[in-house]
């Protein structure tokens, strides 16, 4: 007869198996509490004629849409001073194929407008805290889901590592601009006397690309109008043709894109 041993796990590793046991509890739970939390306190009601001071709202529209053609939208809160802060939220950037393939740069909308909520008014700069600056000022906050730092307004086609044809929203132009204009008609902000147009990482990039745009359109009498660009540089030699045949921007927006430095272009631009 043969000896046949039974290897006993070892109390070591089933010490381990209870704490991986008890960390995948834990995250699940964590999960699940920010799921309740987004859709419990960060989900705004859509925006309404003549808005309550000091409340914020959700800013969509069916047109609207992120990366990947799921639904859109803005953040929008009106204060009691007549002073708005435009502030676009970071994240990555999709310029070509192989970029469009990578999660990294494409996301779903939920994932961005949490973030921006955590990272912009509930600890940026458009928190109400005590003691800052713009804490009575309108807010106009935009989620970062595109890929084109909210300057897009293509479809740019391509296919995936599975050989699928899919497209990749490039609709941040069009997202900003259906947010503002509904704003503008609901919100009753259209005489500020003092305009700052500002973001972070890939909003820094919109801010350069997009504030002569919000000025032009939409805060010309604005007696002070700020810029406040998020040390956003990025050298690339084809950001004009980036522009044109990938994101497919408005020409006023390309048309400023000569060199290899985005923001300096557009802000020399935006100078003269």
């Amino acid at each position: 007869m043969s000896n046949v041993s039974v290897a006993k796990s070892s109390p070591f590793k089933q010490i381990l198996k209870k704490v991986f046991r008890i960390i995948g509890i834990v995250i699940a739970v964590l999960a699940i509490l920010a799921v309740c939390a987004y859709f419990l306190f960060l989900r705004y009601p859509n925006l309404k004629a003549d808005p309550a001071v000091g409340k914020w709202y959700r800013v969509a529209d069916s047109a609207m849409k992120d990366s990947e053609g799921n639904s859109y939208h803005a953040l929008f809160k009106k204060d009691s001073e007549n002073k708005v802060m435009i502030y676009f939220a970071g994240g990555g950037v999709s310029i070509n194929e192989e970029m469009a393939r990578d999660d990294t740069y494409n996301t779903h909308m939920v994932w961005p407008d949490m973030l921006a909520n955590v990272t912009m008014n509930m600890g940026g700069l458009a928190s109400d805290v005590e003691g800052s600056p713009f804490k009575d000022w309108t807010m106009i906050l935009f989620p970062y889901a595109t890929g084109d730092f909210h300057a897009g307004t293509g479809e740019f086609r391509y296919t995936d590592t599975d050989g699928k044809e899919k497209i990749l929203y490039h609709n941040g132009y069009n997202n900003y601009t259906l947010a503002m204009q509904q704003i503008m008609q609901k919100a009753g902000i259209e005489n500020a006397d003092t305009v700052l147009v500002t973001g972070y990482s890939a909003g820094g990039f919109a801010t350069a690309l997009l504030s002569d745009d919000i000025y032009t359109n939409y805060f010309p009498g604005a007696e002070n109008k700020n810029v406040l660009v998020d040390a956003s540089l990025l050298c690339y030699s084809d950001w004009h043709d980036v522009a044109v045949n990938v994101w497919q921007t408005p020409t006023e927006i390309s048309d400023k894109l000569t060199t290899d430095n985005l923001t300096l272009d557009c802000l020399r631009a935006l100078h003269e």
